[in-house]
């Protein structure tokens, strides 16, 4: 199987990893200002997120030498190159949602919540 086919699929894997990236899309983020705006999200698996994103090459972690210390988030060049990728996907996603929605069961939908 050739990896490079499944690279976005792999990044986006999970229900956080999109929302994370579409945070940072509006500016850099110190990493409890993330874990505010992702209602539900634990420290944990926001920090596993992060280093995968980091791993990927798709976020950039930046510390800076103060008392105490501060560290943002930034979208590297590769994670900014995603912007109209995702911004097809949401597109597609409102204008496909009512065909979803006459598809979609009770307990299909408790699946994904």
């Amino acid at each position: 199987m050739n990896d490079r086919k499944f690279y976005l699929l792999n990044v986006l894997k999970g229900k956080w990893r999109v929302l994370i990236i579409e945070e940072l899309f509006s500016g850099d983020k110190q990493f409890s200002e993330l874990q505010k705006s992702l209602k539900g999200i634990t420290a944990k698996i926001l920090t596993e997120n992060l280093q995968y994103l980091m791993k990927s090459g798709i976020i950039n972690r930046r510390s800076y030498p103060t008392f105490p210390p501060k560290v943002e988030y930034t979208l590297s060049n590769t994670g900014l190159k995603m912007k109209p990728v995702l911004d097809t996907i949401y597109e597609w996603s409102i204008e496909n949602y009512q065909e979803f929605q006459k598809e979609i069961t009770d307990e299909y939908y408790k699946l994904f919540q």
